[in-house]
């Protein structure tokens, strides 16, 4: 339809053209005119743009593409629980910041509690012992307020180390309590009728005990020939209670150091009779605290002769949980504590021996061997994921 409308339009000014070539002027305006008539009417209702044609609303913004009230509904409420922890967190105050951080880092790790002899007491060391160090650390690579317990007793061996940490039995021979808070001596005994020098040289982690229901201090009350010999004082007067002989004593650390990594190290003075033997006594502490995060340290004396069996039944027991320090100091030791090597280490790295300048004596190590000790553990822990829980706690509030 449109395309004949056109072709007679076309027709009927050419027609008029010709005709107007024989005429005047007025004859323009007439064809001019007629143009535009033509024109108005070539444009029709019909030839208009319809809706149709158009861009409808569906063409122009399909449901695909536009954001429906649900969809944006659907987004605010993904994003708004994170808007409102930054908002949240933007909004606290550095003492509430900083009660948060340390609310989590405790949870993460609550404490860590060192057990051994005098090389976790840290003899020989001017004042330095590993957990010293290991508490620094942390103070200053992580956060403060971690409490690291220094459990180390001087002179102890594995069994009275046991025996404090409360997964080695102790009995009492027959004894009459006293209704008053006055001492009264006790002879004490571990199980196996094994050698205890109890409280003669520290108690940590062991006071106060409990004897027959009664809390008490236990204190040394020295017999050159039996160090099994002890003061036990209650805590607060009561009725007159005797005591059976075999009655068990429990220490304080059996309630103690809830969800605490644990550090061992303990064997340097003996009273364990084959590398299995303290293998099974290890064990032994490990499954009678119910330990899941732990750290055993190997001995620090001896050569790779001597040790090879002991170190090797130990990773293959304990991996990664158990550190062969021995071979760590002679590796890394002097580097760590900041020491220049001297000219005869070669010796010490080929037969397994701890440097001379990282020791006090023929078994205590110095404040540089104690040092590098701490350091280990600390890279140990970090390795096991143990600090995992304070970083993430540090990621979220800052430190």
């Amino acid at each position: 339809m449109i395309k004949w409308r056109r072709l007679l339009t076309t027709l009927c000014v050419g027609t008029v053209l010709l005709t107007a070539c024989n005429k005047n002027d007025d004859v323009a305006i007439i064809i001019t005119t007629t143009q535009n008539e033509l024109t108005t009417q070539e444009t029709t209702p019909e030839e208009t743009t319809t809706p149709e044609e158009t861009t409808t609303p569906e063409e122009t913004t399909t449901p695909e593409e536009t954001t429906t009230p649900e969809e944006t509904t659907t987004q605010e409420e993904t994003t708004m629980p994170e808007t409102q922890t930054e908002t949240e967190q933007a909004a606290l105050s550095e003492e509430e910041r900083r009660a948060l951080l340390n609310q989590e880092a405790a949870q993460a790790v609550p404490g860590i509690v060192c057990w051994g002899d005098s090389l976790t007491y840290g003899y020989g060391g001017n004042g330095e012992s590993y957990p010293g160090t290991l508490q620094r650390l942390i103070d200053e690579r992580l956060i403060s307020g971690i409490p690291v317990v220094n459990n180390g007793v001087c002179v102890e061996q594995t069994y009275t180390i046991m025996a404090r940490a409360g997964v080695w039995p102790m009995m009492v021979d027959s004894f009459v309590m006293p209704s008053g808070i006055t001492p009264v001596e006790i002879h004490v005994n571990l199980k196996n009728g094994m050698y205890t020098n109890l409280t003669c040289f520290g108690d940590a982690g062991l006071n106060p005990v409990t004897i027959a229901g009664v809390r008490g201090i236990l204190t040394s009350s020295y017999h050159e020939d039996d160090y099994g010999y002890c003061y036990f004082t209650r805590i607060e007067p009561g009725e007159e209670v005797y005591v059976e002989y075999g009655t068990p004593i429990e220490s304080a650390s059996v309630n103690m150091y809830e969800g605490y990594i644990n550090v061992i190290f303990m064997g340097e003075n003996g009273y364990f009779q084959s590398a299995d033997d303290l293998v099974l006594q290890y064990q032994r502490f490990i499954e009678g605290r119910g330990l899941t995060r732990y750290i055993l340290i190997g001995l620090t004396t001896g050569d790779n002769n001597g040790r090879s069996v002991l170190e090797q039944k130990m990773t293959e027991s304990f991996g990664d949980h158990y550190i062969n320090m021995r071979t760590e100091l002679v590796s890394r030791g002097p580097d760590i504590a900041g020491l220049e090597r001297s000219v005869d280490d070669w010796y010490n790295i080929q037969e397994g021996i701890v440097m001379r300048y990282l020791m006090s004596d023929d078994i205590h190590l110095n404040e540089y061997g104690y040092r590098a000790v701490g350091t280990i553990v600390y890279e140990r822990m970090e390795a096991l994921g143990y600090f995992d829980g304070i970083k993430n706690a540090i990621a979220k509030y800052g430190n």
